[in-house]
């Protein structure tokens, strides 16, 4: 499972602040992901603030997104 910082957080479907860390969702998004990325031209990726990779999720543009390693 991939960890990571939000490094901009007014795109994002949820209220979160940067510096917040998220996490892959490990369950199914019900094509969320892609849907906010055709509707907007820019990739999105589904996350949760859950480190369990855990619902609820939610969207954010890839490029919002920093991969903690």
């Amino acid at each position: 499972m991939s960890t990571f910082r939000i490094l901009r957080a007014d795109r994002a479907a949820s209220k979160v602040e940067v510096g917040t860390l998220a996490y892959s969702c490990n369950g199914y998004d019900y094509g969320c992901a892609n849907d906010d990325s055709r509707m907007t031209g820019i990739e999105h990726r589904s996350v949760t603030l859950d480190p369990t990779g855990a619902y609820p999720f939610f969207t954010i543009p890839k490029e919002d997104l920093e991969e903690v390693k």
